[in-house]
């Protein structure tokens, strides 16, 4: 059996003539008490198996400063156990004793017990019993033995109504009841409630309680009884919950979970509750009520109710319209964007009339766009045409395939244009044009200008004597190949930083007659040669002026 003592001194006390070091951690307290060879004022022993006192003879002048005493978790069964602790420790404040196994009643049985409390008046401020099963009768006598009692904790200890049970002290200021089979608020207040003259805080969270006490009855709740928490309890009504305004000195409420506010949203509960409840100051344990939110509360109380039938609405209806007028209901306005825009989509001819969603990307509208004309999204320009900014600056071309359509801002009547990338092809007027050499010139040359080797002559014709290389030529220029071997001159092209040298005399003749020099031409992807910068004469024109009618003569 292990003792309150031994737990004591394993925990605080100093262990000496240990025969080996294990290195464990070990309780320090820098408290004055602790240095003078003395205990901390504050122990806790939690989940230590404690079922008895034990001798403090040889430890009573180290244990009798302790002011807090916390023994959850522990094995104590028998009330003089609690009585030796009582009484042992003189300058006991606080006791904690939940979760143990205090289920038997205090009465003339426990001669121990009364002999140790017998004309004692003990200086306990607050006693915590939750989880132990203890009767209404236990309570009221531990109570009668302690004067100073601030707070007691009878939460989760099976307690039902307490019927004739009195329990009567003129400085509890806080009592507990949560978790507990109570069903009647009225015998709570008739029995504990009003014979409490200091009582200012009382829980009955997650009790069974269905009524709260009539008006008549409230008149012996002391004004002092400013808190109330009666959250998770079975009241179903906006009609009990109207009597509250009638406590006398009730400013703090806690009313959560219960069956009656599961249709409202948290907003509407709030609000309700606010409204219906003109003395309530603090609602849930949230910020004082301001005066701005009480009085929106109220505006919206009176539009809740102007729909609903007059033999709906409640008395505190009136009162608010004769504070605030009868108000007109507010008008819904709904400023959430567009998610989804009608829009137009052109490509060459065809023109398709979409909804589509403005929170895709740039990439992904391309792939629902290739669905429609057929346009793999790598060979795909697309065109945004604002309705207003197009007139000024021109269409946008959208090239960032992750950003979102919405930083566009388009909305409905705007419109698109998929266009093709263009195609790379050989200009024309260049010598690739006209000739196709395929392998390696011979390394002899050419024989003479005349000669004309074809492909499939006979393995003893001439140019079968030569190397394996074929070459193709148009007739066109088989004339113009000259006897000597000639470098061929460049179609235009120098690569960075090289120039083609200019022979004198001939400037003029090369740029009218040469056909091996030819001038860089432009290349212009949107069809039209003469047009050297093609953004600059609005492309997409057409398309404008299709949509946009009004922008011809602009």
């Amino acid at each position: 059996m292990v003792s309150l003592k031994e737990s004591v001194d394993e925990k605080y006390g100093e262990k000496e003539n240990e025969s080996e070091d294990f290195g464990f951690i070990v309780f320090v307290s820098c408290s004055p008490e602790a240095k003078r060879g003395m205990f901390p004022p504050m122990i806790t022993l939690n989940d230590y198996n404690i079922e008895c006192f034990g001798d403090f003879s040889d430890l009573s002048s180290k244990v009798r400063h302790i002011r807090e005493l916390d023994l959850t978790d522990n094995l104590l069964s028998d009330w003089a156990e609690v009585a030796e602790i009582l009484s042992s420790f003189k300058s006991l404040t606080f006791l904690n004793l939940s979760n143990n196994l205090l289920n038997e009643p205090i009465d003339s049985n426990n001669n121990q017990a009364n002999e140790k409390l017998d004309n004692v008046s003990l200086p306990m401020n607050k006693l915590v019993l939750n989880g132990n099963n203890v009767n209404w009768s236990t309570v009221v006598y531990l109570v009668r033995k302690m004067p100073k009692l601030d707070e007691l904790h009878l939460s989760t200890n099976n307690l039902g109504d307490p019927g004739n049970t009195t329990l009567q002290h003129n400085n509890l200021r806080q009592l507990y009841l949560s978790c507990n089979p109570i069903n009647d608020f009225c015998s709570v207040s008739m029995n504990l409630i009003s014979n409490c003259s200091s009582l200012e805080f009382i829980s009955l969270a997650e009790c069974p309680v269905v009524q709260l006490p009539e008006v008549d009855d409230l008149q012996n709740v002391p004004t002092c009884l400013h808190s109330l928490n009666i959250s998770t309890t079975k009241i179903n009504s906006w009609t009990e919950v109207e009597k509250l305004r009638k406590f006398p000195g009730l400013n703090d409420l806690r009313i959560q979970g219960c069956p009656f506010l599961d249709e409202y949203t948290a907003h509407e509960k709030r609000m309700m509750l606010i409204a219906r409840l003109p003395n309530v100051k603090v609602l849930n344990g949230g910020d004082q009520i301001t005066t701005t939110e009480r009085e929106d509360s109220e505006r919206a109380f009176i539009r809740h109710f102007l729909d609903k039938p007059e033999i709906q609405r409640p008395s505190r209806f009136d009162e608010l319209v004769d504070v605030h007028g009868l108000l007109d209901p507010l008008v819904n306005i709904d400023l959430s964007p567009d998610m989804n825009i009608k829009v137009s989509i052109y490509h060459k001819d065809e023109c398709r009339e979409e909804s589509i969603s403005v929170m895709q990307s740039v990439k992904q509208f391309k792939q629902l766009l290739q669905g429609y004309f057929n346009v793999a999204p790598a060979n795909m320009r697309l065109w945004y045409y604002d309705q207003e900014m197009t007139k000024i600056a021109g269409p946008e071309e959208m090239k960032f395939a992750n950003k979102e359509l919405y930083t566009y801002n388009v909305i409905d009547g705007d419109y698109f244009v998929v266009d093709e990338k263009a195609q790379l092809r050989v200009l024309t007027g260049s010598p690739r044009a006209h000739s196709m050499v395929i392998g390696s010139l011979s390394p002899s040359g050419y024989s003479n200008s005349n000669s004309r080797c074809n492909f499939g002559t006979s393995p003893t014709s001439p140019c079968s004597k030569s190397t394996n290389s074929r070459i193709r030529r148009k007739s066109s220029e088989s004339s113009n190949l000259s006897n000597t071997r000639t470098r061929r001159k460049s179609s235009g092209r120098t690569s960075p930083g090289r120039t083609i040298p200019t022979p004198v005399g001939r400037k003029a003749s090369l740029s009218s007659s040469s056909p091996s020099v030819k001038t860089p031409v432009a290349r212009n992807l949107f069809g039209n040669s003469n047009v050297r910068n093609p953004v600059d004469q609005h492309y997409g024109e057409f398309f404008h002026s299709k949509v946009f009618p009004d922008g011809n003569n602009e």
